[in-house]
């Protein structure tokens, strides 16, 4: 009976315990910040055991501080000496991007050798579809505006055969008003030609070098002809010697001369004067050692301006002055006057101003 009371008596205490600590399970349960006031509590009978939650577990557990993110480190700033490097190689940067720049714009500046100085221009410069059979303009430009002056070819690229654009050439030269001479192409005669000039002309065409000669001199009358038809005023007339795939020139340099020969007196007659365009090696390889020593139009090829001009300085090929020189690219002739005590002069014994 008595262990009865006594588990009745536990029983009791067990119960009220649980009432008093209900409301602090639920207020550490709610999450919120809100502080538990805990009543004041009775210690247990000595020899009694206490059936129930341990009282470490129900300790109210200390609020826990929000956690803050760390701020993200703030930038190192550069030491002078990182500023200045860095500094230094932008500029470098930018220096050499200039300066690449500054190539491009010298490589595309308009070139001043397309302006300045002088042209010659003949069939080559003709519409591709002007000419006679096989031998066809090349459609090629005319000089640029700015040219001082020109030199126009006569020929279609053999003897007797006119330019099909004279009149298109003297045009451009007139509304530029550029200065012009002329030359003429020269091939050595055919046998027609032979048949029908050797006996007109001042020499004795009887012999076979004065009818040579009577067809070379028939050939300069032929482009005077030519000249005074279209108006075409010059002081002087450049004779072009040089090979022909067309008509050819003979093995026998000494009946090439006389074609020649005849050639520049033709011109003489007519009141022009007479100079030569070729080389040494082509000059000899036609007419051997012929010595006329007659003005020089020398070229040089494709070769650079300053190259050119040096033909001024090179050896004569026929014993006379350098007058002209001549360098070529793929689709252009340039011409340049050889230095001399009185330029102006020098140009108005050549060239005609229009």
């Amino acid at each position: 009976m008595a262990r009865l009371v006594v588990l009745a008596l536990a029983a009791l205490l067990t119960l009220a315990w649980v009432q008093i600590t209900a409301p602090e399970h639920r207020s550490a349960s709610s999450g919120g910040p809100r502080a538990v006031t805990r009543p004041a509590v009775a210690d247990p009978p000595v020899g009694i055991e206490l059936a129930g939650p341990d009282l470490a577990a129900v300790t109210t557990p200390l609020p826990v501080p929000a956690t803050t993110p760390a701020p993200p480190p703030a930038p190192q700033k550069a030491s002078p000496r990182h500023r200045r490097h860095a500094a230094g190689k932008h500029h470098r940067r930018g220096a050499r991007r200039a300066h690449r720049h500054h190539r491009r714009a010298h490589h595309h500046r308009p070139n001043p050798w397309l302006h300045q100085g002088g042209r010659d221009i003949g069939w080559p410069q003709c519409p591709s579809d002007v000419g006679f059979r096989g031998h066809n303009g090349l459609g090629q430009p005319l000089p640029d505006a700015g040219v001082e002056f020109v030199v126009i070819g006569l020929t279609n690229g053999r003897a007797f055969t006119p330019n099909p654009c004279i009149d298109l050439h003297l045009s451009w030269v007139r509304s530029h008003h550029a200065q012009a001479a002329a030359y003429a192409f020269a091939t050595y005669p055919t046998r027609a030609q032979l048949r029908r000039y050797r006996h007109h002309g001042p020499y004795d065409g009887r012999r076979h070098l004065g009818a040579l000669a009577n067809v070379g001199h028939a050939t300069a009358d032929f482009n005077v002809r030519l000249m005074r038809q279209h108006g075409f005023v010059t002081p002087h007339v450049w004779l072009d010697l040089e090979p022909s795939s067309s008509r050819p020139w003979s093995h026998r340099r000494s009946w090439n001369r006389a074609v020649v020969r005849g050639w520049v007196r033709g011109y003489r007659d007519a009141g022009y004067t007479v100079g030569f365009y070729s080389t040494t090696h082509l000059f000899d390889e036609i007419v051997g050692r012929l010595r006329l020593r007659l003005p020089e139009w020398r070229t040089a090829g494709p070769v650079s301006p300053r190259s050119a001009l040096h033909m001024c300085r090179s050896s004569s090929f026929q014993g006379g002055p350098a007058v002209l020189a001549q360098w070529w690219t793929a689709h252009r002739d340039f011409d340049r006057m050889c230095p001399s005590s009185d330029p102006a002069a020098t140009m108005a014994r050549y060239f005609h101003q229009w």
